[in-house]
């Protein structure tokens, strides 16, 4: 199921993190904002799939290539939760692409800053692979 982040109603609770480009319309008030990576969206597309999947218990529910679509799920340690992240890669001006992230907790009310702390480290893994070439 494609997330369409220009009508996202985010959940009321403390257990979700949504990031947001500059400049991107949306009904929903993002908690972070995306940066404009310098490559063009296949590349970036690539990278985040790399990112993603390098981590622990993650997997790769659905993905559109052509549509820059992506779903992904990451399965707490312990109890094995789950926690859903969407993503959209989209372009960003020439050369340039950029991404709407909503990481989210299935189950429960708190996620202890989870959600936050994965968008986070998922931003700064696509910034240093991107950077390294």
């Amino acid at each position: 199921m494609t997330l369409d982040f220009k009508t996202l109603q985010p959940s009321e609770k403390p257990n979700r993190y949504l990031l947001l480009p500059a400049g991107f319309e949306s009904s929903a008030t993002p908690d972070g904002r995306s940066p404009a990576f310098t490559v063009d969206v296949a590349s970036l597309a690539a990278a985040l799939k790399r990112v993603a999947l390098a981590e622990a218990r993650t997997e790769l529910l659905s993905a559109d290539d052509d549509a820059g679509d992506y779903e992904f799920v990451q399965r707490s340690a312990v109890f094995r939760f789950p926690d859903l992240i969407s993503v959209k890669i989209m372009p960003a001006g020439e050369g340039k692409s950029s991404l709407a992230v909503y990481s989210r907790a299935k189950l429960g009310y708190s996620d202890f800053g989870v959600n936050r702390k994965r968008v986070e480290r998922w931003l700064a893994a696509l910034e240093a692979e991107l950077a390294a070439g």
